[in-house]
């Protein structure tokens, strides 16, 4: 919780620091008088003498460029692979489409500029505008803190300042105050002092800069303290900016208008909390990216990571007084205290808009993944306050009134899988139980974890989460809730080879039951986290990713509304509005021999493909069949004899010529009511090797299946669905169970097996436990095969599962065949 007092020593010694620096270039310094506009000035510290700042007679120190009032057009450049040693404090403004500009020039390294432990900052414009400062080197490092900053533009003018721009420098060891103020500790600070009438800036640009090792924070956008009034600083960026051990934050915006943080990467902040002597601004809590006091802040496509404060050590924080902010985007992992931060209303000395709650927020298509720890970080802190992939100081801030009310939380993606982590996924400083509302919709929560949730006042709206793994008791009621494997591609980021790393494992597999089951949500952005269109009408997908996972199915939906590049296959069938698994269309059969097909193109030879559909039937106990031919292998399909959605699995492998297949849904001959179909899906496996042993029991042996209860269950040459051999239970309490080992921690496998009880009415269940998660099983009550397949996601250390059969209850036996578990790339 970032609390501030209204003191302000960083700002003090910064006016000591420039009278002095001012007073000495009085008394020491020849005075230099400008060229004509638009001159460029050299300076090469290595040079013998000092010279006129030419190219060819450059000048030798620092001295002579803060000697010198620069106008409009002016550039001062400094000799790529040399060192200043000094402060930068030139003079002077440029003019709107003339800016001042600082750079370097020749081949070789940054040009460093090296303030040797002085306190304040390395270079510092006071009521300057229209600068430009890019491709330097930074460094103020010292053996104790003090306020030190890489570049500091201030504003005490009275009115609105404009245009800075610092861009690709390379700002590090700048040893400051880690708990101090911010922008007179910063890499890059943009700070408007106190005055009346207010102060601001305009069009503030930080784009492209390395920063490491910066003490408190890398850019801050700021006052110079609490209680500077209702001045709004317009025009800010922020962007492409990477930022390592940060000693507390890394980016600030403080009573900013508009401003927009995009594309930074930022890890390792927040192991500092050093502050300035007794009685002056000292504030230990950090967070990685965040606001207080503004307007209408877009904060995207940022990756924050490692952030080991104890105190707040979240990623991101929307926090006192802000309204109408934006988080879409982001990637945040393994920090602390947890993803998101969300401040409520609470009282500063002279800063009214910290009583007035945060309104507008909106928190999208972003990105957790192990955050609630620092686990696999270099550095690790100590939570004081809690942790909570959604951390809340206190209640939940509502303003009524507001066009957003409440926050909007939806279509993130959440992972949860480090063993023991204990991270809620909606968490309160206050306890279990919060007052005021909020809308959890469209996220998917995966997480093998034992955090929960707390509690809402009535009026939240929780609605089309996929909550997977973990099902505390306080997990929300959500009616239209997904309890299946997200199928993410690279949970975790476990497989460092995969083609899928960093933001891009939360993508999914065509066959997720995420895709098309969210809902419709007004003003949503119009784009997922991939860059892929969301849409104003048609369903989303549940998390942040809303493309089709890659499916080489098209229309695999029918949410065209019609049935190309689909066929007719016997009596017609028809695309209809009504019996639509996830979104608004699905594929209706007539009664007996109807269905459709689809001919994929465009495939491998010698291939292993997996397909995958959603079918049911009108009356229980007829057929629909999902299959493949025309492949180069034997037709295969899988027939569903549901009144509600069963998914079906059907491998094949092409041909050595065979570049195409043949996909169906088929209601087969004999029945009287229709059938539906809908999110069809086929990708490609790189491998299809069975890990489980005498899949179908052809040895005629249990080995190695072993018994999984005192009621013995035996492999018999009956009631086979393939070959010879089937397993057959007891009439209760009996089953069989493998241990799988050898498989990859932190992957997703597809179980599927097949099982059929002996007296329709009892169930046999195909299952798997003991792989990391929660244990997953489907059940049939048919006494003709049916198949079970299941989505798992491995633990992040665990690379083994037991897969089973088991019969439960009953007066006959039950029975199960043909298991495969294969992992999906």
């Amino acid at each position: 919780m970032k609390r501030r007092r209204s003191d302000r020593p960083g700002v003090r010694a910064s006016r000591i620091l420039t009278l002095l620096a001012t007073l000495a270039g009085a008394l020491l310094l020849p005075a230099h008088t400008a060229l004509a506009a638009g001159t460029t000035y050299y300076v090469n510290c290595s040079a013998a003498s000092n010279g006129s700042g030419t190219q060819a007679s450059p000048w030798n120190s620092v001295s002579s460029v803060n000697a010198t009032t620069f106008a409009a057009g002016d550039s001062i450049l400094f000799a790529a692979g040399t060192t200043c040693t000094g402060q930068l404090t030139p003079g002077g403004s440029g003019a709107s489409g003339s800016p001042i500009t600082m750079g370097s020039y020749g081949s070789g390294a940054k040009p460093v500029i090296n303030a040797n432990g002085a306190t304040g900052p390395v270079i510092h414009l006071l009521n300057q505008q229209y600068w430009e400062i890019g491709g330097l080197n930074l460094t103020n490092a010292a053996s104790s803190p003090a306020y030190r900053s890489g570049v500091l533009a201030e504003n005490s003018s009275g009115g609105i300042l404009h245009h800075i721009r610092v861009h690709d420098m390379n700002i590090h060891d700048i040893t400051g105050y880690g708990g101090g103020w911010y922008a007179t500790n910063a890499g890059v600070g943009v700070q408007t002092d106190h005055t009346t009438p207010v102060s601001t800036w305009d069009d503030v640009v930080v784009e492209n800069n390395t920063f490491d090792h910066v003490d408190r924070i890398a850019v801050a956008v700021t006052p110079d303290g609490d209680g500077q009034g209702t001045g709004l600083t317009t025009g800010t960026v922020i962007r492409g900016n990477t930022m390592t051990y940060d000693g507390a934050d890394d980016i600030l915006v403080v009573k900013n208008d508009g401003a927009l943080i995009d594309g930074n990467k930022a890890g390792y902040g927040g192991a500092k909390n050093t502050c300035p002597p007794s009685g002056q601004y000292c504030n230990g809590a950090s967070a990685g990216i965040w606001m207080s006091g503004s307007s209408n802040t877009v904060v995207q496509n940022n990756e924050v990571y490692c952030h080991v404060n104890g105190a707040d050590g979240t990623g991101y924080d929307v926090d006192w007084g802000n309204h109408n902010t934006t988080f879409q985007y982001n990637y945040s992992h393994q920090n602390l205290g947890g993803f998101m931060l969300v401040m409520p209303p609470f009282t500063i000395a002279n800063e009214p808009t910290s009583t007035v709650p945060s309104d507008g927020t909106v928190i999208r298509y972003n990105i957790s993944e192990n955050d609630g720890t620092n686990s696999g970080c270099p550095a690790s802190g100590t939570p004081t306050h809690g942790t909570g992939v959604f951390h809340f100081v206190g209640n939940i801030p509502n303003q009524s009134g507001s066009s957003v009310a409440v926050p909007l939380i939806y279509n993130n993606s959440v992972y949860v899988n480090q063993s023991g982590l204990n991270t809620p996924i909606l968490y309160s400083r206050r306890g279990s139980s919060v007052t005021g509302t909020l809308s959890f919709r469209n996220n998917a929560v995966f997480n093998y974890g034992t955090g929960g949730y707390f509690t809402t006042s009535s009026g939240s709206v929780y609605s089309n989460n996929l909550f997977y793994g973990t099902h505390p008791s306080s997990e929300p009621a959500d009616s239209a809730k997904v309890v299946a494997d997200p199928e993410f591609r690279n949970p975790g980021n476990a497989n460092t080879s995969s083609s899928y790393t960093g933001a891009a494992a939360y993508q999914v597999h065509p066959s997720s039951p995420a895709i098309r089951a969210g809902a419709v949500i007004s003003g949503n952005g119009g784009k997922d986290a991939f860059g892929n269109a969301v849409s104003a009408t048609a369903a989303p997908n549940i998390g942040a990713y809303n493309g089709t996972g890659g499916n080489l199915v098209s229309n695999a939906g029918f949410e065209t509304g019609s049935m190309s590049p689909w066929t007719n296959s016997g009596a017609a069938p028809s695309v209809t509005a009504s019996g639509a698994r996830t979104g608004g269309y699905a594929l209706t059969t007539q009664a007996s021999g109807s269905g459709a097909n689809q001919n994929l193109t465009g495939l491998t030879p010698n291939t292993t493909y997996l397909l995958t559909g959603w079918a049911k039937v009108a009356n229980a106990g007829e057929t629909l069949a999902i299959g493949v031919k025309n492949y180069g292998g034997t037709e295969t399909f899988t027939n569903v004899a549901t009144a509600s959605y069963s998914q079906a699995a059907v491998l094949f492998t092409t041909g050595s010529s065979n570049t195409s297949a043949l996909i169906y849904c088929w209601k087969n001959t004999g029945g009287t009511g229709t059938g539906n179909c809908d999110d069809l899906a086929v990708e490609p496996l790189s491998s299809a090797a069975n890990a489980v042993t005498n899949p179908g029991f052809e040895t005629g042996a249990l080995t190695p299946w072993a018994q999984s209860t005192g009621t013995a269950s035996s492999v018999v040459a009956s009631n086979a669905r393939s070959g010879t051999y089937a397993l057959q239970t007891g009439a209760s309490a009996s089953g069989a169970i493998q241990t799988v080992s050898g498989l990859t921690s932190g992957a997703t496998y597809l179980l599927a097996g097949w099982a059929k009880a002996a007296t329709a009415g009892e169930e046999v269940a195909v299952g798997v436990k003991s792989f990391g998660g929660t244990e997953t099983y489907l059940r049939t009550s048919t006494t003709s095969y049916a198949q079970q397949p299941i989505f798992f996601t491995t633990g992040a250390s665990t690379t083994s599962a037991a897969a089973y059969c088991y019969k439960n209850a009953g007066s006959a036996a039950g029975y199960c065949d043909d298991y495969t578990l294969v992992k999906l790339p």
